[in-house]
């Protein structure tokens, strides 16, 4: 896939993220690693509701670049093109239950819908380190070494990885209504 083609499905990709609120205000991050082992990258403090192709930056494996800023989590991409060389996307998202989950329960919610089990299979978990810290980015490492391709990080969002962007995507909407199932489940065994 060229630069320009790769440019606009990122596009396509933070937009449906925003339409399926998986993501708010300027949170959230979505990255390529193009066929020169550069990496484009959406830019620090960019909306994914009018993110544009210009508003990516490109950067090289050791985060130098040009073009906009890269967002404050590259250390986090840059570790999981190191970690898994059959990922090509990586898609960060902030989505509500997955956070609320993590923050509160401190694991990974149960996947025991057929969604979950069958489609989004498992989930890592990393407890809670700063954003756009190594710490973060080591931790999120190790789980997708491990073959995770979903990780939830307490109180902050999903990490989801693959060879297209549609697999990154279509795991962040699954992990997230299997979160939003685990907590109203567990809200209605409160009753």
């Amino acid at each position: 896939m060229s630069e320009a083609a790769t440019r606009d499905a990122i596009v396509a990709c933070c937009r449906a993220l925003w339409d399926r609120r998986l993501t708010f205000g300027t949170s959230g991050n979505v990255s390529a690693r193009l066929d020169d082992a550069r990496l484009l990258i959406t830019s620090s403090g960019a909306s994914f509701r009018t993110l544009e192709a210009g508003d990516l930056a490109r950067v090289d494996g050791a985060g130098a670049g040009e073009g906009a800023q890269p967002s404050t989590e590259l250390p986090l991409h840059v570790a999981a093109y190191a970690a898994r060389p059959d990922v090509r996307f990586v898609v960060h998202t902030h989505p509500t239950f997955c956070v609320v989950w993590s923050k509160c329960a401190k694991t990974v919610f149960p996947r025991d819908t057929v969604g979950a089990r069958e489609t989004l299979g498992p989930v890592g978990y990393v407890g809670f380190f700063p954003p756009g810290s190594a710490e973060l980015a080591d931790a999120m490492a190790a789980q997708l070494r491990e073959g995770f391709d979903t990780v939830l990080m307490e109180r902050h969002g999903l990490t989801t990885v693959g060879g297209d962007l549609e697999r990154p995507f279509n795991l962040a909407d699954l992990a997230e209504e299997a979160a939003r199932i685990a907590y109203l489940s567990r809200l209605l065994e409160v009753t």
